[in-house]
């Protein structure tokens, strides 16, 4: 039986349109998602002219959500959305912002994100260069649930990355966002299969 999801982005949404793709549209997985709205929390986000133009009968919305201030405003609109699209699960992909643990408390295992590290090694931004600057021979990418603590939910599922010697900051990034294409669409998968104890 699909679950219908709804994903938050604030950036470029490669990893949105990576799902779209793997999803929405059709062209593989499963049949277990149904990517029911987009949000972005910024009006001038690249993802949301590429949803549009991607899969142009998948709602978008922006809700302002730049100052901390904003994110009481933005998170009931948000339950609003869910509540009208029946929503099971709330799929980050580039999602900037930190949800407030009122919020995440309302929807245990049910929101899920990605992270461009081995967690728990590497919380939180510029995990990518930390691990590049630290001398690590190894990182990768962990999918896991958004629990009130960053970065610290249960781990869904991860991939090793190799940092090679010749590698840069920029070429270790492209290796990351491929893991990141191959992996979370695997991991969410194994995040909405009817045997897992979290779907309900």
């Amino acid at each position: 039986m699909q679950k219908n999801c709804i994903i938050l982005a604030s950036g470029n949404g490669s990893n949105t349109l990576n799902l779209i793709n793997k999803f929405y549209t059709g062209k593989t997985g499963s049949g277990l998602i149904n990517i029911s709205a987009v949000v972005s929390n910024t009006s001038y986000a690249p993802v949301i002219d590429k949803v549009k133009k991607t899969a142009p009968d998948i709602p978008v919305f922006t809700i302002p959500f730049t100052f901390l201030s904003e994110r009481e405003a933005f998170e009931s609109r948000l339950e609003s959305i869910i509540e009208k699209y029946k929503i099971k699960f709330i799929i980050l992909a580039g999602f900037m912002k930190i949800l407030s643990k009122e919020f995440v408390s309302k929807f245990p295992c049910k929101i899920i994100n990605i992270h461009p590290s081995l967690l728990p090694a590497f919380k939180g931004r510029d995990a990518i260069k930390n691990a590049f600057e630290y001398g690590v021979k190894y990182t990768g990418v962990t999918v896991h649930y958004v629990t009130s603590e960053v970065d610290a939910g249960p781990i869904i599922c991860q991939e090793i990355v190799k940092i090679d010697d010749f590698d840069t900051v920029e070429s270790l990034e492209a290796k990351i966002h491929e893991a990141e294409y191959r992996i979370y669409p695997i991991a969410l998968e194994i995040a909405l299969t009817e045997g897992n104890p979290h779907v309900n």
